[in-house]
């Protein structure tokens, strides 16, 4: 039986087995080989605290899958794979396919560095990864770490319009959303400050080399309070934790945040050629920066309000180009 989480039970751990068994039955037959990532991917996942103090899988389940070629036709068989194994387990299942031609030249970026770095080969040749080539996480990664949580704090905005209470499903999903932000300042942070490591039992060691950033002592506690609740994920200890608050708060942090990382991570994103191409098919111009340049923006003016980019479009683009 392996090992998913850092304080999780022996039978949260079984039940892990069992649902990675059964995705292998269903996913093994399309591909050559399925990579399990993530904190269960690590042994850093999160075991949640049932009510009756048993313990359930949180996390999603995000596999890639290495296939010969990753073709529009193969991601629509697993997109279906996703959708059948996510209702038959009651947990996500990301299924995420790669080209063994794509694993041997992966650009730098923090999927593939967990990739090679923190997975567990659930299928396939164990020593499939050793060809990947070791790389350094580029700055932009942290920039794009930050618009995929900022998604999640426009997602909460959009709910907390609604005047109807929040369920409880969507309280405890809510709560998860505002600390994978507060992850996401620490992590940044640390890249910036060039201490940047996969593991959060380091990264706890290292969140004091955070550097001087916005509302540092905020995100400094933050990023603590975040890891404990990421390695036991007890939410319902959780029963006076008002989301509206917090969120005002971590979206105020973002607000200054984002905009200083970015500074801290100046310079093309991208190659200037293959940016053009993008920018011909979704905007019709041939700008040379990357098409998430504008999202940054974007999420910027959505946290406020503001005119601009549209939501639904802003989802649509974040969807394909992060």
């Amino acid at each position: 039986m392996a090992k998913y989480t850092l304080r999780g039970s022996d039978a949260l751990d079984q039940t892990i087995d069992e649902h990675l068994r059964r995705i292998a039955e269903v996913a093994a037959p399309h591909c050559r080989a399925g990579i399990l990532l993530g904190g269960y991917g690590r042994g850093e996942g999160t075991p949640f605290i049932n009510a009756d103090g048993s313990q359930s899988p949180f996390n999603d389940y995000d596999l890639v899958v290495v296939v010969g070629r990753a073709t529009s036709a193969a991601r629509r068989v697993f997109q279906t794979l996703e959708r059948q194994l996510s209702a038959e387990l009651g947990i996500a299942v990301d299924l995420c396919p790669y080209s063994c031609a794509h694993l041997r030249k992966c650009a730098p970026s923090l999927l593939d560095y967990e990739m090679k770095h923190g997975h567990r080969v659930v299928w396939g040749r164990p020593d499939l990864l050793d060809g990947m080539p070791d790389f350094q996480v580029p700055l932009s990664e942290g920039t794009r770490l930050l618009l995929n949580r900022g998604k999640l704090l426009l997602d909460l905005q959009q709910r907390l319009e609604n005047p109807a209470p929040l369920s409880e499903e969507e309280r405890i999903r809510f709560i998860k959303f505002i600390h994978k932000v507060l992850l996401a300042f620490g992590d940044a942070a640390l890249l910036a400050a060039g201490a940047y490591d996969l593991s959060y039992a380091v990264k706890k060691q290292r969140h004091p080399a955070i550097g001087p950033c916005p509302d540092r002592a905020f995100v400094v506690a933050g990023y603590r309070r975040a890891i404990e609740l990421k390695e036991w994920g007890d939410y319902h200890a959780l029963g006076d934790f008002d989301v509206a608050a917090e969120f005002e708060a971590v979206r105020g942090v973002f607000l200054r945040f984002l905009p200083w990382y970015r500074r801290q991570a100046s310079g093309i994103e991208g190659s200037p050629l293959k940016n053009r191409l993008l920018n011909l098919k979704w905007s019709r111009r041939p700008n040379p920066e990357h098409p998430r340049e504008k999202l940054y923006d974007a999420i910027v003016d959505l946290l406020q309000n503001k005119p601009g980019m549209p939501a639904e479009r802003f989802y649509e683009l974040q969807r394909r180009f992060s």
